[in-house]
């Protein structure tokens, strides 16, 4: 049997995987195959930069000039990860009759694969999330044909012409389903992978996470906020133009990362700089209510997302995302407003307006406990000093 070839991964799965389209899943890619590969991309250029083109063009609408990259072995290996652990869930699993040991190496080989060193590097990281934006995209196409004497499913698999031929005739029926995240990478066999993976790539967790995708370690992506133009590009992202429950849903799994990090030790800076960013996208929120007629109207989002009434439904960390201004407040009045709020006063309306409607939302206990734990970690505001003696003047007499 032919050895296969770098090309050929690249062409039918890494440049779909970036582009979009159709990705081939094969046979699982053991590591010496994936080395031989590394070796084989010089011959590969046109495969190589028609991936790199399509990075390229998923930058291009994030960063206004996407920095010079090139795939490397790294990148090649992360792709194979994937690709294996999208393996054990293809239906040629089950056909080709994988047995669990089988499986387990598998898993470890797809593990060992995703484990590259994680990187704070502005390009490495772009790059990464280049490759992999479409990770909590990726879908199968389930199709279920019955007709008048049988029925068959394909997993991700076209059918045969002659199935569907003679529509009315045969009284031939399709039915399609989605599968999804949850059921694909979500799974107890790959979600150990992804979870790898995603550490690797936490510019695309910031910028387009799932429900059902692990909770971002803030301790590996809160390098990114300190980047303004990145920073600036996931805030316009993480607050969409949608009804409000989807608005909130990427900024509240973000704050209920951010109630993950203070049961840590974090580091005092990590937190200021998170803070300050989930305060940044609480000031969105009043951004787009700027066009509410009367000033003193209460936001509508805040009475659909917080209503008492659907309490028992809120998110994992929506009650934290809209307490946290307040909650600061107490503690650090100098992270509880965005800076420049005040220069623009119907924003500065509003902000108040959500400050004070989110306290009559929540209770003041909720607020005061949040404060309690930012104690915690927060050395808060610097006490004002007295006023020192006046220096006696330096005078030089004159002779």
């Amino acid at each position: 049997m032919p050895k296969a070839h770098v090309r050929d991964f690249l062409e039918r799965f890494v440049r779909p995987l970036v582009s979009g389209g159709e990705l081939h899943v094969g046979a699982p890619i053991p590591a010496p195959e994936l080395a031989r590969w590394e070796s084989e991309l010089g011959d590969a250029t046109v495969e190589l930069v028609a991936v790199d083109d399509a990075r390229a063009t998923v930058l291009s609408t994030l960063v206004c000039s996407p920095p010079a990259f090139v795939l490397e072995g790294e990148d090649l290996a992360l792709a194979a990860g994937l690709h294996n652990a999208l393996f054990l869930v293809h239906p040629r699993a089950d056909v080709w009759s994988v047995s669990d040991k089988q499986r387990r190496r598998i898993i470890d080989t797809a593990l060992a694969m995703v484990s590259q060193p994680l990187t704070h590097n502005r390009t490495r990281v772009m790059a990464r999330h280049a490759l992999l934006h479409n990770l909590f995209h990726l879908t199968r196409t389930d199709l279920t044909i019955t007709w008048w004497t049988g029925r068959a499913r394909f997993q991700g698999q076209k059918p045969p012409t002659r199935l569907t031929a003679w529509k009315g005739m045969r009284r031939v029926r399709e039915d399609f389903a989605k599968v999804d995240f949850d059921e694909l990478l979500a799974v107890p066999d790959t979600a150990p992978v992804i979870a790898t993976l995603l550490r690797r790539t936490p510019l695309t967790q910031l910028l387009d996470s799932h429900p059902g995708a692990p909770a971002l370690h803030w301790e590996d992506a809160v390098f990114l906020l300190r980047d303004a133009e990145l920073a600036r590009a996931v805030a316009y992202r993480l607050v969409p133009d949608a009804p409000p429950r989807e608005q909130v849903a990427g900024p509240a799994r973000l704050a209920a990362a951010y109630e993950q990090m203070l049961e840590r030790a974090p580091d005092e800076a990590d937190v200021r700089t998170v803070s300050a960013f989930l305060v940044h996208l609480g000031a969105l929120f009043c951004l787009a209510e700027l066009t509410i007629r009367e000033a003193s109207a209460k936001s509508p989002l805040l009475s659909t997302v917080l209503s008492p009434e659907a309490a028992g439904q809120r998110p994992r960390g929506l009650t934290t995302l809209f307490a946290l201004p307040n909650a600061l407040a107490m503690v650090d009045p100098r992270l509880a407003a965005p800076p420049g709020i005040t220069s623009i006063p119907a924003l500065e309306r509003r902000w108040k307006m959500h400050r004070a409607q989110t306290a009559d939302l929540l209770g003041d206990g909720t607020i005061e406990a949040l404060a309690a734990r930012l104690r915690r970690h927060l050395r808060g505001a610097p006490q004002p000093l007295e006023p020192a003696a006046p220096a006696a003047p330096d005078v030089t007499p004159t002779p």
